[in-house]
């Protein structure tokens, strides 16, 4: 009798981490990168979500460093070699926000580092451009 209880445990015990172990591999992997850098105008933020390595969820925000917000009159935001391009004509904000809503595949898994090139033009009518590169901090 006492053979046969031991063999159960045994048994149930198995059976719970089989189960354990499925339950397990069935849940989300996730993974949060948060990647920064900044120029002499500019900050730059990447604060993502990748989920299984297949879908991503955040937001890129820049920030433009000065107080004088009117001085700019047109600018261009280019993320990685095109992937994202802005144009405005005014910076009516200090923060200008990217989201990022990927549901195959994901940017940031494959390419770390984050390059952004941002032009502008002054209201005397000069041209800037600097680069951020965002990586982890």
């Amino acid at each position: 009798m006492r053979k046969n209880n031991n063999v159960l445990w045994v048994s149930i015990s198995i059976l719970i981490l089989i189960i354990a172990m499925s339950l397990t591999g069935c849940s989300k992997m996730q993974t949060r990168i948060n990647l920064m850098g900044e120029s002499e105008h500019w900050r730059g933020e990447l604060d993502t979500t990748i989920t299984n390595e297949s879908s991503e969820n955040g937001e890129y925000t820049i920030f433009y460093k000065k107080d004088n917000l009117e001085d700019i009159k047109g600018y261009k935001i280019n993320i990685n070699e095109g992937r994202i391009i802005r144009k405005e004509s005014d910076l009516t904000s200090k923060s200008i926000n990217f989201p990022i809503i990927r549901t195959k595949g994901s940017q940031v898994s494959r390419n770390k580092d984050q390059t952004i090139v941002i032009e502008w033009t002054d209201m005397n009518g000069n041209n800037f451009e600097e680069k951020l590169i965002l990586s982890d901090k």
